[in-house]
């Protein structure tokens, strides 16, 4: 008699904890990938390794910092290159005896000449200051008297080829920006450099222009502040490729965990008997049905080749 199939309500569901587990895997998988991606950012980032900033991007310190006078033989005598553009303050006042204009220095397309002074520091050196900028054939106001407490930027010494002309100088007037040049015309040690500064540095009452009397000056633009330099630490850079090629592994483990997961999930819908079984309880189709009887065979297909 055949048996009644089981209800609908009563079947095992095989897909239900398949799903759970997929689920489970791919938030794990993510996981992993998410954590491998950024330890590898972060080895990357640290193999990519800052050696220098940009000399205008550091902060502004004084001026002995940088370059000084007073350090004969030390490191501050000579400017280095990485400290040319670097932003100083300097404090002191302006030696009244230095009142130079350097011509040939044009701005924004028109001629002119840089307004060149002194100042003293409190160490009894002198630092070589651009004030600012005037139009060619116009005079300069006078540097400010009194304590002078301004910003600029450090530049090297100009060397002799510099100069636009050989032509011989009306008084009043210097070919370069050198401590070379200025030596020869103070009594006191000149770094061997020179600061252009931000804010024109003037008198207030001889900023304004008047007639027949001095300009304003305009200040000198500051040199390109430059790029940082860098240099790559490659054993850093190779555990950042390490990193990520544990984020593909992850993701190639993923897709294999859910390929053998979904073949479970179909071999557990199929029919228990397998895919061969008669329905009807019998032998598998094809099995013994179209058996060629033997001459041996008996009355019912009974082999009798033995009996005696």
């Amino acid at each position: 008699m055949a048996q009644p199939l089981p209800s609908a309500a009563g079947a095992p569901r095989a897909g239900g904890g398949a799903g759970g587990r997929a689920l489970a895997l791919t938030a794990l998988a993510w996981l992993a990938v998410a954590a491998c991606v950024v330890l590898g950012a972060w080895q990357w980032s640290r193999g990519n390794v800052v050696v220098g900033e940009p000399p205008a991007t550091q902060p502004v310190v004084p001026v002995q910092q940088v370059v000084s006078a007073a350090a004969a033989g030390g490191p501050g005598a000579v400017l280095a290159a990485d400290e040319v553009g670097r932003r100083v303050r300097v404090q002191g006042s302006f030696d009244p005896a230095v009142d130079l204009l350097v011509p040939g220095r044009p701005l924004d397309g028109a001629d002119g000449a840089w307004v060149l002074g002194v100042v003293l520091l409190a160490d009894g050196t002198g630092v070589p200051v651009v004030r600012g900028w005037v139009p060619e054939g116009e005079p300069a106001p006078p540097p400010p008297a009194g304590p002078v407490d301004l910003a600029g930027v450090v530049q090297a010494p100009e060397a002799s080829d510099v100069a636009p002309s050989t032509s011989a100088l009306p008084p009043g007037s210097a070919r370069v920006v050198s401590a070379a040049d200025l030596v020869n015309r103070v009594q006191y040690p000149v770094a061997n450099a020179f600061v252009t500064a931000t804010e024109p540095a003037a008198e207030p009452a001889a900023a304004e222009p008047a007639a027949g009397g001095a300009v304003r000056l305009r200040p000198v633009p500051p040199p390109e502040p430059g790029e940082a330099t860098r240099r790559l630490d490659w054993r850093n850079i190779a555990y950042a490729a390490q990193w990520w090629v544990f984020a593909v592994f992850a993701l190639v483990l993923w897709r294999r965990a859910l390929r053998d997961l979904r073949a479970d999930a179909a071999g557990a819908r199929a029919p228990a008997g397998g895919a061969g079984a008669d329905p009807a309880g019998g032998a598998p189709a094809g099995e013994g049905q179209d058996r060629v009887p033997h001459p041996a065979d008996g009355p019912g297909g009974r082999d009798v080749s033995s009996t005696r």
